[in-house]
Protein backbone atom coordinates (compact mmCIF):
# COMPACT_ATOMS: atom_id res chain seq x y z
CA UNK A 1 0.00 0.00 0.00
CA UNK A 2 1.51 3.44 -1.22
CA UNK A 3 1.94 5.84 1.80
CA UNK A 4 -0.47 9.20 1.45
CA UNK A 5 0.81 12.17 0.60
CA UNK A 6 3.24 13.40 2.52
CA UNK A 7 2.11 16.85 2.87
CA UNK A 8 -1.61 15.55 4.28
CA UNK A 9 0.10 13.55 7.01
CA UNK A 10 2.07 16.18 8.22
CA UNK A 11 -0.56 18.57 8.11
CA UNK A 12 -2.41 15.70 10.54
CA UNK A 13 0.84 15.30 12.78
CA UNK A 14 1.45 19.12 13.52
CA UNK A 15 -2.29 20.00 14.02
CA UNK A 16 -2.39 16.89 16.79
CA UNK A 17 0.99 18.20 17.95
CA UNK A 18 -0.45 21.63 18.64
CA UNK A 19 -3.28 20.42 20.18
CA UNK A 20 -1.21 17.99 22.87
CA UNK A 21 0.44 21.50 23.70
CA UNK A 22 3.63 20.15 21.79
CA UNK A 23 6.78 22.79 21.93
CA UNK A 24 9.89 23.89 19.39
CA UNK A 25 13.58 23.58 20.23
CA UNK A 26 16.53 21.21 20.58
CA UNK A 27 15.48 18.31 22.11
CA UNK A 28 12.99 15.29 22.06
CA UNK A 29 9.26 14.46 22.43
CA UNK A 30 9.31 12.54 25.31
CA UNK A 31 6.31 10.84 24.87
CA UNK A 32 4.23 11.32 22.34
CA UNK A 33 0.96 9.24 21.16
CA UNK A 34 1.58 6.20 19.23
CA UNK A 35 -0.28 7.37 16.36
CA UNK A 36 1.79 10.33 16.21
CA UNK A 37 4.85 8.11 16.17
CA UNK A 38 3.47 5.47 13.56
CA UNK A 39 2.54 8.43 10.90
CA UNK A 40 5.40 10.60 11.46
CA UNK A 41 7.28 9.76 7.93
CA UNK A 42 9.56 12.15 6.88
CA UNK A 43 12.03 14.32 8.76
CA UNK A 44 12.36 16.97 5.81
CA UNK A 45 8.61 17.78 6.92
CA UNK A 46 8.17 19.06 10.33
CA UNK A 47 10.37 21.84 12.19
CA UNK A 48 12.78 21.01 15.21
CA UNK A 49 9.52 21.30 17.75
CA UNK A 50 6.59 20.20 15.57
CA UNK A 51 5.23 17.04 16.03
CA UNK A 52 7.75 13.83 14.78
CA UNK A 53 10.73 16.27 13.93
CA UNK A 54 10.55 17.55 16.93
CA UNK A 55 13.93 18.92 19.14
CA UNK A 56 12.03 19.98 22.54
CA UNK A 57 14.67 21.88 24.35
CA UNK A 58 15.15 20.36 27.84
CA UNK A 59 18.08 20.51 30.14
CA UNK A 60 19.65 16.95 30.71
CA UNK A 61 17.77 17.09 33.84
CA UNK A 62 14.28 17.86 32.74
CA UNK A 63 14.76 15.09 30.20
CA UNK A 64 16.28 12.26 32.55
CA UNK A 65 12.96 13.00 34.48
CA UNK A 66 10.78 13.36 31.87
CA UNK A 67 12.40 9.67 30.53
CA UNK A 68 11.82 8.17 33.73
CA UNK A 69 8.82 9.21 35.14
CA UNK A 70 7.06 7.94 32.26
CA UNK A 71 7.45 4.15 31.45
CA UNK A 72 6.60 1.91 28.71
CA UNK A 73 7.03 -1.09 30.34
CA UNK A 74 7.95 -3.47 32.94
CA UNK A 75 12.15 -2.30 31.54
CA UNK A 76 12.49 1.50 30.79
CA UNK A 77 14.83 2.41 28.01
CA UNK A 78 15.12 6.07 28.21
CA UNK A 79 17.36 7.10 30.70
CA UNK A 80 20.71 8.70 31.08
CA UNK A 81 23.72 5.83 31.13
CA UNK A 82 26.05 8.17 31.96
CA UNK A 83 24.69 7.73 35.16
CA UNK A 84 25.14 4.11 35.90
CA UNK A 85 27.50 1.23 35.35
CA UNK A 86 29.53 0.44 33.52
CA UNK A 87 28.98 4.39 31.28
CA UNK A 88 29.65 5.50 34.66
CA UNK A 89 33.72 4.93 34.53
CA UNK A 90 36.08 7.78 34.24
CA UNK A 91 39.08 5.61 33.31
CA UNK A 92 38.22 2.44 33.57
CA UNK A 93 35.94 1.79 30.33
CA UNK A 94 38.15 4.30 27.73
CA UNK A 95 41.35 5.31 27.45
CA UNK A 96 42.30 8.91 26.76
CA UNK A 97 42.03 10.42 24.07
CA UNK A 98 44.94 10.77 21.99
CA UNK A 99 46.71 12.62 18.80
CA UNK A 100 45.28 12.97 15.89
CA UNK A 101 42.30 13.23 17.98
CA UNK A 102 41.60 15.84 20.85
CA UNK A 103 38.30 16.71 22.75
CA UNK A 104 37.15 20.21 21.55
CA UNK A 105 35.62 20.83 24.92
CA UNK A 106 37.49 22.54 27.97
CA UNK A 107 36.63 22.49 31.84
CA UNK A 108 33.08 20.52 30.54
CA UNK A 109 30.16 20.82 34.18
CA UNK A 110 27.75 19.22 36.17
CA UNK A 111 24.12 18.76 36.72
CA UNK A 112 23.18 17.38 40.03
CA UNK A 113 19.86 15.25 40.48
CA UNK A 114 17.84 14.92 43.56
CA UNK A 115 19.28 11.44 44.44
CA UNK A 116 22.82 12.98 44.92
CA UNK A 117 24.09 12.01 41.67
CA UNK A 118 25.86 13.71 38.62
CA UNK A 119 25.93 14.05 34.82
CA UNK A 120 28.30 16.01 32.59
CA UNK A 121 26.60 18.10 30.18
CA UNK A 122 26.44 17.23 26.43
CA UNK A 123 27.62 18.85 23.70
CA UNK A 124 26.25 17.78 20.36
CA UNK A 125 25.97 18.71 16.70
CA UNK A 126 29.19 20.20 14.75
CA UNK A 127 30.28 21.90 11.60
CA UNK A 128 33.92 23.12 11.01
CA UNK A 129 35.80 25.63 9.33
CA UNK A 130 39.39 26.13 8.93
CA UNK A 131 40.70 29.59 8.74
CA UNK A 132 41.83 30.44 4.54
CA UNK A 133 44.16 33.00 5.76
CA UNK A 134 45.81 30.59 8.30
CA UNK A 135 45.33 27.00 8.66
CA UNK A 136 46.28 26.53 12.14
CA UNK A 137 43.28 28.13 13.27
CA UNK A 138 40.13 25.69 13.20
CA UNK A 139 36.88 26.63 14.97
CA UNK A 140 34.03 24.19 15.76
CA UNK A 141 31.28 24.88 17.27
CA UNK A 142 27.63 22.49 18.35
CA UNK A 143 24.79 22.73 20.81
CA UNK A 144 26.22 23.66 24.02
CA UNK A 145 24.16 23.05 27.43
CA UNK A 146 26.49 24.50 29.58
CA UNK A 147 23.80 27.42 31.06
CA UNK A 148 21.50 28.03 28.11
CA UNK A 149 24.16 29.49 25.79
CA UNK A 150 25.93 29.75 22.07
CA UNK A 151 29.43 28.41 21.66
CA UNK A 152 32.34 28.19 19.50
CA UNK A 153 35.37 26.70 20.12
CA UNK A 154 38.00 27.58 18.29
CA UNK A 155 42.29 26.10 18.25
CA UNK A 156 45.31 27.96 17.16
CA UNK A 157 47.81 25.08 16.56
CA UNK A 158 45.83 22.72 14.30
CA UNK A 159 42.69 21.46 16.17
CA UNK A 160 45.39 20.05 19.45
CA UNK A 161 44.26 22.15 21.76
CA UNK A 162 41.13 24.22 22.63
CA UNK A 163 39.82 27.38 23.65
CA UNK A 164 35.83 27.45 24.53
CA UNK A 165 33.82 30.91 24.16
CA UNK A 166 30.34 31.63 24.97
CA UNK A 167 28.89 33.78 22.41
CA UNK A 168 27.52 37.20 24.65
CA UNK A 169 23.79 38.90 24.43
CA UNK A 170 22.22 35.85 22.34
CA UNK A 171 20.03 34.60 25.13
CA UNK A 172 18.38 35.52 28.46
CA UNK A 173 21.16 34.08 30.30
CA UNK A 174 23.91 35.41 28.01
CA UNK A 175 23.15 38.98 28.91
CA UNK A 176 20.29 39.24 26.02
CA UNK A 177 19.15 43.20 25.33
CA UNK A 178 15.99 43.87 23.26
CA UNK A 179 14.61 41.36 21.71
CA UNK A 180 17.30 38.67 22.71
CA UNK A 181 16.76 39.25 26.50
CA UNK A 182 13.48 36.86 26.07
CA UNK A 183 15.30 34.21 24.17
CA UNK A 184 16.74 30.78 24.39
CA UNK A 185 19.12 29.00 22.74
CA UNK A 186 17.41 26.84 20.07
CA UNK A 187 20.63 25.27 18.36
CA UNK A 188 21.60 24.27 14.77
CA UNK A 189 25.06 26.02 15.15
CA UNK A 190 26.94 26.88 11.93
CA UNK A 191 30.38 28.80 10.89
CA UNK A 192 32.01 30.22 7.80
CA UNK A 193 34.74 32.08 7.19
CA UNK A 194 35.28 34.87 4.92
CA UNK A 195 37.59 33.93 1.76
CA UNK A 196 40.01 36.25 3.02
CA UNK A 197 39.75 34.81 6.60
CA UNK A 198 39.41 38.37 8.05
CA UNK A 199 35.87 37.91 9.59
CA UNK A 200 33.94 34.37 10.97
CA UNK A 201 30.57 34.51 10.61
CA UNK A 202 28.11 31.95 13.37
CA UNK A 203 24.67 31.74 12.84
CA UNK A 204 22.01 29.90 15.19
CA UNK A 205 18.24 29.59 16.24
CA UNK A 206 16.34 31.11 19.08
CA UNK A 207 13.53 30.60 20.42
CA UNK A 208 11.54 30.43 23.82
CA UNK A 209 10.55 28.39 26.18
CA UNK A 210 8.77 29.74 29.27
CA UNK A 211 5.11 29.50 27.74
CA UNK A 212 3.13 27.46 24.89
CA UNK A 213 3.32 27.48 22.53
CA UNK A 214 6.50 28.86 21.72
CA UNK A 215 5.55 31.40 20.09
CA UNK A 216 8.72 33.20 19.41
CA UNK A 217 11.42 31.64 16.94
CA UNK A 218 14.50 33.72 15.16
CA UNK A 219 17.74 32.85 13.54
CA UNK A 220 20.94 35.24 14.43
CA UNK A 221 24.46 36.17 13.35
CA UNK A 222 27.29 37.16 15.05
CA UNK A 223 31.29 38.03 13.53
CA UNK A 224 34.42 37.49 15.03
CA UNK A 225 37.36 39.12 13.24
CA UNK A 226 39.80 37.15 15.62
CA UNK A 227 39.99 33.59 14.41
CA UNK A 228 36.56 32.97 17.19
CA UNK A 229 38.29 34.50 20.50
CA UNK A 230 35.96 37.39 20.48
CA UNK A 231 32.38 37.66 18.79
CA UNK A 232 30.17 40.69 18.53
CA UNK A 233 26.71 41.22 19.29
CA UNK A 234 24.14 38.90 17.51
CA UNK A 235 22.43 40.63 14.65
CA UNK A 236 18.70 39.42 14.39
CA UNK A 237 18.20 38.11 10.67
CA UNK A 238 14.91 36.61 10.67
CA UNK A 239 12.04 37.08 13.41
CA UNK A 240 8.43 35.77 14.11
CA UNK A 241 6.60 36.49 17.24
CA UNK A 242 3.60 34.54 16.16
CA UNK A 243 3.73 31.06 16.81
CA UNK A 244 2.33 30.77 13.10
CA UNK A 245 6.49 30.56 11.58
CA UNK A 246 9.69 28.62 13.11
CA UNK A 247 12.80 28.76 11.35
CA UNK A 248 14.77 25.96 11.56
CA UNK A 249 18.06 24.22 10.42
CA UNK A 250 19.88 27.34 8.85
CA UNK A 251 23.41 27.02 6.78
CA UNK A 252 25.84 30.08 6.60
CA UNK A 253 28.46 30.68 3.75
CA UNK A 254 30.61 33.74 2.58
CA UNK A 255 31.35 35.24 -0.84
CA UNK A 256 33.19 37.86 -1.82
CA UNK A 257 34.23 41.31 -0.14
CA UNK A 258 31.64 41.21 2.67
CA UNK A 259 28.64 39.38 0.89
CA UNK A 260 27.26 36.68 3.28
CA UNK A 261 24.63 33.99 2.59
CA UNK A 262 22.27 32.52 5.26
CA UNK A 263 19.31 30.14 4.02
CA UNK A 264 16.94 27.65 6.23
CA UNK A 265 13.82 26.25 6.27
CA UNK A 266 10.97 28.41 7.08
CA UNK A 267 7.92 26.36 8.59
CA UNK A 268 4.80 27.64 7.70
CA UNK A 269 2.38 26.00 10.71
CA UNK A 270 -0.87 28.14 10.23
CA UNK A 271 -2.58 30.25 13.05
CA UNK A 272 -1.24 30.50 16.13
CA UNK A 273 0.69 27.21 15.14
CA UNK A 274 -2.27 24.71 14.50
CA UNK A 275 -1.56 22.99 11.19
CA UNK A 276 1.26 22.43 8.93
CA UNK A 277 1.24 23.89 5.65
CA UNK A 278 4.63 24.16 4.38
CA UNK A 279 8.50 24.47 4.93
CA UNK A 280 10.51 25.99 1.93
CA UNK A 281 13.38 26.98 1.82
CA UNK A 282 14.48 30.58 2.19
CA UNK A 283 17.53 32.64 2.35
CA UNK A 284 18.54 36.22 3.66
CA UNK A 285 22.05 38.61 1.73
CA UNK A 286 23.82 40.69 2.92
CA UNK A 287 26.00 43.09 1.45
CA UNK A 288 28.27 44.66 4.94
CA UNK A 289 29.58 42.00 6.60
CA UNK A 290 26.49 40.63 8.16
CA UNK A 291 25.49 43.99 9.93
CA UNK A 292 22.38 44.44 7.95
CA UNK A 293 20.37 41.76 6.06
CA UNK A 294 18.08 41.79 2.90
CA UNK A 295 14.49 40.70 3.18
CA UNK A 296 13.61 37.39 2.83
CA UNK A 297 13.70 35.59 -0.43
CA UNK A 298 12.19 31.78 -1.44
CA UNK A 299 15.66 29.39 -2.41
CA UNK A 300 13.04 26.36 -3.37
CA UNK A 301 10.23 26.89 -6.01
CA UNK A 302 6.75 25.78 -6.17
CA UNK A 303 7.15 21.96 -7.12
CA UNK A 304 8.68 21.33 -3.65
CA UNK A 305 6.41 23.09 -0.80
CA UNK A 306 8.29 20.24 1.91
CA UNK A 307 11.97 20.71 2.13
CA UNK A 308 14.34 21.01 5.17
CA UNK A 309 18.10 20.60 5.75
CA UNK A 310 19.48 23.13 3.46
CA UNK A 311 23.30 23.81 3.08
CA UNK A 312 24.67 27.49 0.93
CA UNK A 313 27.78 27.71 -0.47
CA UNK A 314 29.40 29.62 -3.21
CA UNK A 315 31.49 28.78 -5.56
CA UNK A 316 35.03 30.87 -6.92
CA UNK A 317 33.07 32.35 -9.70
CA UNK A 318 30.59 33.52 -7.58
CA UNK A 319 27.72 31.21 -8.16
CA UNK A 320 25.28 30.39 -5.66
CA UNK A 321 24.59 26.50 -4.65
CA UNK A 322 21.68 25.42 -2.02
CA UNK A 323 21.38 22.08 -1.11
CA UNK A 324 18.85 20.62 0.62
CA UNK A 325 16.26 17.21 0.94
CA UNK A 326 12.90 18.30 -0.53
CA UNK A 327 9.92 15.79 -0.99
CA UNK A 328 9.53 14.71 -4.37
CA UNK A 329 6.50 15.91 -6.27
CA UNK A 330 6.53 13.08 -8.75
CA UNK A 331 5.79 10.42 -6.09
CA UNK A 332 3.05 12.68 -4.35
CA UNK A 333 5.61 13.89 -2.04
CA UNK A 334 5.66 10.12 -0.52
CA UNK A 335 9.87 9.97 -1.31
CA UNK A 336 12.47 12.47 -1.41
CA UNK A 337 15.51 13.96 -3.44
CA UNK A 338 18.43 15.60 -2.72
CA UNK A 339 17.66 18.86 -4.60
CA UNK A 340 19.97 21.26 -5.88
CA UNK A 341 19.86 25.41 -5.75
CA UNK A 342 21.75 27.27 -8.16
CA UNK A 343 21.70 30.88 -8.70
CA UNK A 344 24.12 32.71 -10.63
CA UNK A 345 22.60 36.40 -9.90
CA UNK A 346 23.36 36.44 -6.24
CA UNK A 347 20.22 34.62 -5.39
CA UNK A 348 17.64 36.71 -6.94
CA UNK A 349 16.59 34.26 -8.55
CA UNK A 350 17.33 30.34 -8.69
CA UNK A 351 16.85 27.05 -10.83
CA UNK A 352 16.18 24.34 -8.18
CA UNK A 353 17.10 20.52 -9.95
CA UNK A 354 16.46 16.94 -8.24
CA UNK A 355 20.04 15.49 -7.96
CA UNK A 356 19.41 12.11 -6.41
CA UNK A 357 16.66 10.13 -4.82
CA UNK A 358 16.94 9.73 -0.90
CA UNK A 359 15.86 5.81 0.07
CA UNK A 360 14.59 7.15 3.64
CA UNK A 361 10.76 6.49 2.69
CA UNK A 362 8.14 5.04 5.60
CA UNK A 363 9.47 1.30 5.42
CA UNK A 364 13.21 2.25 5.34
CA UNK A 365 13.68 2.35 9.52
CA UNK A 366 12.25 1.15 12.18
CA UNK A 367 11.24 3.59 14.54
CA UNK A 368 12.27 4.36 18.08
CA UNK A 369 11.10 2.87 21.26
CA UNK A 370 7.83 3.95 22.62
CA UNK A 371 8.17 6.76 24.99
CA UNK A 372 11.23 8.02 22.54
CA UNK A 373 10.12 10.28 19.58
CA UNK A 374 8.84 7.97 17.48
CA UNK A 375 11.39 8.96 15.28
CA UNK A 376 12.74 7.06 12.38
CA UNK A 377 16.62 5.36 13.61
CA UNK A 378 18.61 2.64 13.06
CA UNK A 379 17.95 -1.32 14.12
CA UNK A 380 18.42 -1.50 17.67
CA UNK A 381 19.69 2.03 18.07
CA UNK A 382 18.02 5.10 19.90
CA UNK A 383 18.88 7.77 18.19
CA UNK A 384 16.64 9.52 15.38
CA UNK A 385 18.61 9.83 11.78
CA UNK A 386 18.26 11.88 8.81
CA UNK A 387 19.65 11.95 5.01
CA UNK A 388 20.04 16.05 5.17
CA UNK A 389 22.47 16.45 2.33
CA UNK A 390 26.19 17.90 3.31
CA UNK A 391 27.81 19.78 0.79
CA UNK A 392 31.10 21.41 -0.31
CA UNK A 393 32.85 23.00 -3.15
CA UNK A 394 36.37 23.20 -3.64
CA UNK A 395 37.55 26.75 -3.74
CA UNK A 396 40.38 26.16 -6.33
CA UNK A 397 38.55 23.69 -8.84
CA UNK A 398 35.07 24.77 -8.42
CA UNK A 399 33.97 21.23 -7.73
CA UNK A 400 30.97 20.71 -5.65
CA UNK A 401 30.46 16.96 -3.71
CA UNK A 402 26.98 15.99 -1.77
CA UNK A 403 26.76 13.23 0.76
CA UNK A 404 23.77 11.82 2.46
CA UNK A 405 23.07 8.53 4.21
CA UNK A 406 20.22 5.99 3.61
CA UNK A 407 18.85 2.59 3.38
CA UNK A 408 18.44 1.48 0.18
CA UNK A 409 18.58 -1.82 -0.42
CA UNK A 410 18.06 -2.68 3.51
CA UNK A 411 15.28 -5.08 4.48
CA UNK A 412 11.53 -3.67 2.80
CA UNK A 413 13.09 -0.36 1.85
CA UNK A 414 11.13 1.10 -0.71
CA UNK A 415 8.38 -1.28 -1.18
CA UNK A 416 5.39 1.13 -0.35
CA UNK A 417 4.72 -0.58 3.01
CA UNK A 418 3.70 1.28 5.99
CA UNK A 419 6.29 0.11 8.07
CA UNK A 420 9.91 -1.31 8.09
CA UNK A 421 11.04 -4.72 7.98
CA UNK A 422 14.34 -6.37 8.33
CA UNK A 423 17.52 -5.25 9.21
CA UNK A 424 19.11 -1.65 8.23
CA UNK A 425 22.46 -1.47 6.20
CA UNK A 426 22.53 2.19 6.01
CA UNK A 427 25.47 3.70 3.87
CA UNK A 428 27.13 7.04 2.58
CA UNK A 429 26.29 8.14 -1.13
CA UNK A 430 28.08 10.74 -3.09
CA UNK A 431 27.21 12.95 -6.12
CA UNK A 432 30.32 14.76 -7.58
CA UNK A 433 30.00 17.86 -10.07
CA UNK A 434 32.48 19.78 -11.94
CA UNK A 435 30.08 22.80 -12.95
CA UNK A 436 26.90 22.92 -10.87
CA UNK A 437 24.54 21.46 -13.48
CA UNK A 438 25.86 18.25 -14.65
CA UNK A 439 25.76 15.41 -12.01
CA UNK A 440 27.56 12.30 -11.17
CA UNK A 441 25.05 9.54 -11.10
CA UNK A 442 25.10 8.57 -6.95
CA UNK A 443 27.61 6.40 -5.78
CA UNK A 444 27.52 4.46 -2.30
CA UNK A 445 31.37 5.06 -1.10
CA UNK A 446 30.94 2.44 1.97
CA UNK A 447 30.38 -1.17 1.98
CA UNK A 448 29.81 -3.99 4.35
CA UNK A 449 26.78 -4.58 6.41
CA UNK A 450 27.07 -2.28 9.01
CA UNK A 451 25.06 0.85 9.35
CA UNK A 452 26.49 4.58 8.44
CA UNK A 453 25.32 7.65 9.44
CA UNK A 454 25.81 11.81 9.47
CA UNK A 455 28.12 11.92 6.86
CA UNK A 456 30.32 15.25 6.07
CA UNK A 457 32.19 16.29 3.43
CA UNK A 458 34.94 18.81 2.80
CA UNK A 459 37.07 19.67 -0.73
CA UNK A 460 40.22 21.87 -1.38
CA UNK A 461 43.25 21.74 -3.37
CA UNK A 462 41.55 19.03 -5.67
CA UNK A 463 41.01 16.49 -2.71
CA UNK A 464 37.61 15.37 -0.87
CA UNK A 465 36.98 13.79 2.36
CA UNK A 466 34.17 11.99 3.76
CA UNK A 467 33.36 11.56 7.44
CA UNK A 468 30.59 9.68 8.87
CA UNK A 469 29.78 6.91 11.94
CA UNK A 470 30.20 3.32 11.30
CA UNK A 471 29.17 0.47 13.46
CA UNK A 472 31.80 -2.13 11.84
CA UNK A 473 33.94 -1.44 14.65
CA UNK A 474 31.55 -2.09 17.32
CA UNK A 475 32.45 -5.40 19.90
CA UNK A 476 29.81 -7.50 20.23
CA UNK A 477 28.44 -7.14 24.10
CA UNK A 478 28.68 -10.28 26.46
CA UNK A 479 27.22 -11.33 29.78
CA UNK A 480 30.37 -9.79 31.60
CA UNK A 481 30.83 -6.76 29.11
CA UNK A 482 27.78 -4.70 28.22
CA UNK A 483 30.19 -1.32 26.95
CA UNK A 484 28.63 -2.18 23.87
CA UNK A 485 25.25 -3.43 24.53
CA UNK A 486 21.59 -1.82 25.48
CA UNK A 487 20.95 -2.18 29.09
CA UNK A 488 17.62 -1.51 30.20
CA UNK A 489 16.21 0.29 33.68
CA UNK A 490 13.59 -1.97 35.43
CA UNK A 491 11.07 0.66 36.52
CA UNK A 492 10.06 -0.94 39.62
CA UNK A 493 13.42 -1.86 40.94
CA UNK A 494 15.32 0.47 39.47
CA UNK A 495 18.17 -2.18 38.33
CA UNK A 496 19.78 -2.21 35.06
CA UNK A 497 19.36 -5.60 33.36
CA UNK A 498 19.06 -6.70 30.09
CA UNK A 499 16.32 -6.07 27.46
CA UNK A 500 14.11 -9.02 27.46
CA UNK A 501 14.41 -9.16 23.59
CA UNK A 502 17.53 -11.96 22.74
CA UNK A 503 18.13 -9.73 19.73
CA UNK A 504 18.10 -6.36 21.35
CA UNK A 505 20.28 -8.23 24.13
CA UNK A 506 22.98 -9.53 21.80
CA UNK A 507 23.00 -5.79 19.69
CA UNK A 508 26.23 -4.55 19.48
CA UNK A 509 25.55 -0.55 19.21
CA UNK A 510 28.69 1.08 19.83
CA UNK A 511 29.73 3.54 16.86
CA UNK A 512 33.13 4.83 15.42
CA UNK A 513 34.46 7.85 13.35
CA UNK A 514 35.83 7.09 10.40
CA UNK A 515 37.00 8.81 7.03
CA UNK A 516 36.84 8.09 3.08
CA UNK A 517 38.96 10.32 0.74
CA UNK A 518 39.18 11.01 -3.45
CA UNK A 519 43.24 10.18 -2.70
CA UNK A 520 42.26 6.76 -4.07
CA UNK A 521 38.85 7.13 -4.98
CA UNK A 522 37.12 6.40 -1.53
CA UNK A 523 38.41 2.99 -1.55
CA UNK A 524 39.91 2.82 1.82
CA UNK A 525 38.21 2.91 5.18
CA UNK A 526 40.15 4.98 7.94
CA UNK A 527 39.28 4.04 11.26
CA UNK A 528 39.84 8.04 13.28
CA UNK A 529 38.64 6.85 16.77
CA UNK A 530 40.87 3.99 18.34
CA UNK A 531 37.88 3.01 20.48
CA UNK A 532 34.57 2.21 19.90
CA UNK A 533 31.99 4.73 22.27
CA UNK A 534 28.27 3.43 22.61
CA UNK A 535 25.49 6.11 21.89
CA UNK A 536 23.13 4.90 24.80
CA UNK A 537 24.16 7.40 27.06
CA UNK A 538 22.98 11.28 27.64
CA UNK A 539 19.71 11.83 26.51
CA UNK A 540 19.07 8.14 26.61
CA UNK A 541 20.80 8.11 23.09
CA UNK A 542 17.43 9.48 21.46
CA UNK A 543 19.58 12.73 20.14
CA UNK A 544 23.49 12.82 18.54
CA UNK A 545 23.01 15.64 17.08
CA UNK A 546 21.16 15.79 13.28
CA UNK A 547 24.61 16.72 11.33
CA UNK A 548 28.82 16.58 11.75
CA UNK A 549 31.34 18.48 9.93
CA UNK A 550 34.48 17.76 7.80
CA UNK A 551 36.91 20.46 6.50
CA UNK A 552 39.63 20.26 4.11
CA UNK A 553 42.74 22.91 4.40
CA UNK A 554 44.93 24.51 1.21
CA UNK A 555 47.13 21.55 2.45
CA UNK A 556 44.82 19.09 1.07
CA UNK A 557 44.75 17.55 5.10
CA UNK A 558 41.17 17.26 6.79
CA UNK A 559 40.09 18.28 9.89
CA UNK A 560 36.82 16.16 10.84
CA UNK A 561 34.44 16.34 13.94
CA UNK A 562 31.72 14.43 15.61
CA UNK A 563 29.84 13.89 18.37
CA UNK A 564 31.65 11.48 20.61
CA UNK A 565 30.31 9.10 23.65
CA UNK A 566 33.28 8.74 25.53
CA UNK A 567 33.24 11.86 27.28
CA UNK A 568 37.00 13.29 28.22
CA UNK A 569 38.30 9.99 29.96
CA UNK A 570 40.41 10.71 33.05
CA UNK A 571 38.43 14.20 33.18
CA UNK A 572 35.23 13.17 33.15
CA UNK A 573 33.12 10.13 32.92
CA UNK A 574 31.09 9.01 29.35
CA UNK A 575 28.98 11.78 28.20
CA UNK A 576 28.53 13.75 24.61
CA UNK A 577 31.56 15.84 24.01
CA UNK A 578 32.73 17.50 20.36
CA UNK A 579 35.90 15.59 19.17
CA UNK A 580 37.86 16.20 16.79
CA UNK A 581 40.24 14.37 14.22
CA UNK A 582 42.87 16.69 12.40
CA UNK A 583 45.39 15.46 9.90
CA UNK A 584 43.87 13.27 7.68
Amino acid sequence: MVPKSLASKCRSIASAAAALGLAFGLLALTNPPRALAANDRFRATIPDGGAGESDLLRTPLQFEQAATGHPQSATQSLFSRCRRAPFNATVSLYSPITAPVFDAIVNDTAFGFADGSSCYNPQNEQNIVINPANAQNVVTSSNEYRDNVHAVYYSRDGGQTWANVFLPGWTRSSGGAGTFSHLDSCGDPVLAFSPDGQRLYYTGLVCNFDKFPRTLSGVAVAVSSDGGASWSAPTMVDYRASGDFFADKEWISAGRGNTVYLTWTRFYLGPRGLGYLRSPIVMASSSDGGKTWSSVKAVSDAAHPFNQGSQVAVAPDGALYVAYEGSDPATGYATSQVVVARSTNGGTSFHNSQVARVWDDFDCYPLQLPGAQGRQTLTNEQFRINSFPSMSIDPTTGGLAIVWADDQGAGNCGSGSATFTGVTSNQVKLVRSADGIHWTAPRTITSGAADKVYASVGAHAGRVVIGYYTRAYSPAPTATDRSCGIAELDSTTGNVVLPTDAGRANAAVCLDWAVRSSSDNFATETRVTTQSSNPYILFAGSFIGDYTGTAVGADGKAVTVWTDFRGNPGLTPANQDAVVGAGF
